[in-house]
């Protein structure tokens, strides 16, 4: 049953959040590690040449909606891992999940390793949860995350690619043909987790059930059966549709994940 609240008790409700985030914020400044993704890359960008960072590789536009990466690192990386966590928390409520996808996702190697690293995979979890519109331009920045949530989102409204088209045409305009200035090449890395091409049929499945169904949320889990490079802690937003759209699947995800990182240790760790 809804409880609806008087204006004096949600403002109350309000502030209690906010002194609940600045409390957590001030305690994690101090203590939380700074991640190494944010340390060696985000942290260090420029607006004007942000392909001076050898290990940047996603689109300049991105950075527009990384203004706290020009804060000082303690208080950037604190942001940044609060909107990693509080995107997610957002995302379960909005997508229809419960307690049980918040543990699995909270518990899971990939969220681990998205802690560790503290990258930017709040970006394109908000923009699958709020939809298209702004949302195709946070997707695009990171799209080999959750990108494929376009496909059908064009497949209803093809001017919802407008926005996103129009902010790359004008990123050309701004940073010149930058594809030819990214430097760096993830994609024989030992943390590439991509599965092409073993993959590429399942994830062909998966995208025609999510055009016959019409589903965005299906497509955007294809997405990594395709791409090239998609590195572990990307798969954090795939584990949160899997938890709340998906239930009966995600546990299988889930613990294959853990089966995989357990393997991975031994192998690497105590061979």
């Amino acid at each position: 049953m809804d409880i609806e609240l008087s204006l004096p008790k949600k403002i109350l409700v309000a502030l209690v959040i906010l002194g609940c985030i600045i409390v957590t914020g001030a305690i994690l400044s101090n203590y939380y590690p700074i991640g190494v993704d944010w340390e060696y890359t985000y942290n260090r960008l420029s607006l004007t040449d942000p392909y001076s960072i050898k290990s940047f590789i996603n689109p300049p536009f991105t950075i527009l909606f990384l203004p706290h990466s020009f804060l000082p690192i303690r208080l950037g990386n604190t942001i940044n891992i609060i909107l990693n966590i509080s995107v997610v928390l957002f995302a379960v409520r909005k997508l229809g999940g419960d307690w049980k996808s918040i543990g699995l996702i909270f518990t899971s190697p990939v969220f681990f390793d998205l802690c560790r690293t503290n990258n930017i995979e709040w970006l394109p979890l908000l923009g699958l949860t709020i939809g298209p519109n702004l949302g195709s331009v946070f997707l695009i920045c990171k799209p080999q995350s959750l990108g494929f949530a376009l496909i059908i989102w064009a497949k209803r409204n093809w001017k919802i690619l407008l926005l996103p088209t129009g902010v790359v045409l004008l990123s050309f305009v701004v940073w010149g043909f930058w594809p030819l200035d990214v430097a760096f090449s993830p994609i024989n890395k030992s943390f590439n987790f991509s599965v092409l091409p073993i993959g590429l049929p399942y994830g062909v499945y998966l995208l025609w059930r999510s055009w016959k169904e019409d589903d965005e949320y299906l497509a955007a889990v294809s997405t990594p059966f395709f791409v090239p490079y998609i590195a572990p802690y990307s798969f954090v937003g795939i584990l949160t549709v899997l938890a709340c759209k998906y239930p009966k699947a995600a546990p299988w995800f889930y613990f294959g994940i853990w089966a995989f990182a357990i393997i991975e240790f031994r192998r690497n760790f105590l061979a």
